[in-house]
């Protein structure tokens, strides 16, 4: 931990990835072996789960086997890239947290939860298909640009960008979890740009200010989904830019019946992370949430509400889930609690 919490993090991060790297085969035949034609969900696009403020709740109550998926071996690479002493103060400090929680998880979910850095085993790892899949995603969003380079040869401000760009790039484009979507495009953009840090440059083009914002996304859904749909895992995503990247991306993939199963169930899960009362499931030791959630088989129960209420996987709304998983909740919320279970 203290290396992982200083200057010698990038050290520490070395010898964590060295060490994957050694026990790839093995991890490989594992997930094979174990987690083969499974309902296995994946806690991914993240920085850490925070075991401190629940967030294994919601993670656990859908699938039967559970993943974190470690982003500790891809600080590495960041750590490398970081010329600003305060900006790398501040991913030490974010990767000392994530060391901790990792502890947190072992210590109280051993069993429940493996840690792995999930998207390091998957056959895309070593060549760059998974970045020429995002390119062309974000290339996709305009018309007559056939490249990045066409793209940035011919958007240079704001208004380069719409007059290029598909009639629905309105609605396609997410830049924040904040994101007013009311509010006019280039207001939404400016916005973005004046709260987002370091991770724009405000000297530089619109055209490059709006590549940074968008392309993020779009690169982080591609690196998740297609390798779970590989890999046969549902990503388990708790923030809302990285689900709406997700769904773009699946709705682009809607032809593969796995990528609309994959669709529902990411929903499914996000609405339950977003719906669960934490609380209310925290009232009893975790040994015991573990030992009743399983009694319960909440995902069990959820089906065959859905299959009661007609709820068409490949065709549905967030908001016609939501009181339904609302309900199934609060009966889970009496079983876990109950004094005569």
């Amino acid at each position: 931990m203290p290396k992982l919490t200083s200057g010698r993090a990038p050290e520490a991060l070395d010898e964590i990835s060295l060490f994957w790297v050694r026990h790839a085969d093995e991890v490989q035949l594992y997930l094979k072996a174990w987690f083969c034609g499974e309902e296995n969900y994946v806690f991914t696009a993240i920085t850490y789960m925070d075991y401190d403020d629940g967030e294994h709740y919601p993670f656990l109550l859908m699938g039967n086997k559970h993943i974190v998926d470690d982003p500790l071996g891809r600080y590495a690479r960041v750590c490398e890239l970081l010329p600003n002493d305060n900006d790398a103060k501040d991913l030490y400090k974010q990767i000392g947290n994530t060391a901790a929680d990792n502890i947190k998880i072992l210590d109280n979910l051993e069993g429940d939860v493996l840690i792995l850095p999930l998207r390091s085993f998957n056959v895309y790892d070593s060549d760059d298909l998974l970045q020429k899949v995002a390119e062309n995603i974000f290339v996709n969003l305009f018309n007559g640009i056939d490249n990045i380079s066409d793209y940035f040869s011919k958007c240079k401000t704001f208004h380069d960008i719409v007059e290029n760009a598909r009639n629905d790039i309105e609605t396609i484009i997410k830049f924040s979890e904040d994101d007013n979507l009311s509010l006019e495009f280039e207001e939404r953009f400016r916005k973005a740009v004046d709260e987002s840090g370091h991770y724009v440059d405000k000297n530089k083009t619109d055209a490059e200010n709006f590549f940074m914002l968008t392309f993020g996304g779009i690169q982080q859904a591609v690196s998740v989904i297609i390798p779970c749909m590989e890999m046969g895992f549902t990503p388990f995503m708790r923030y809302p830019v990285a689900l709406h990247y997700s769904l773009l991306l699946l709705d682009n993939l809607n032809e593969y019946e796995n990528a609309r199963f994959m669709k529902f169930r990411i929903c499914v899960a996000f609405l339950i992370h977003e719906l669960i009362d934490k609380d209310a499931v925290a009232l009893v030791p975790i040994k015991i949430f573990l030992q009743r959630k399983k009694e319960y088989d909440f995902e069990s129960k959820l089906k065959q509400a859905f299959s009661k209420n007609n709820i068409d996987i490949k065709d549905f709304s967030l908001s016609e889930l939501t009181p339904i998983i609302i309900s199934e909740l609060e009966k889970l919320y009496d079983y876990i609690n109950s004094a005569d279970v």
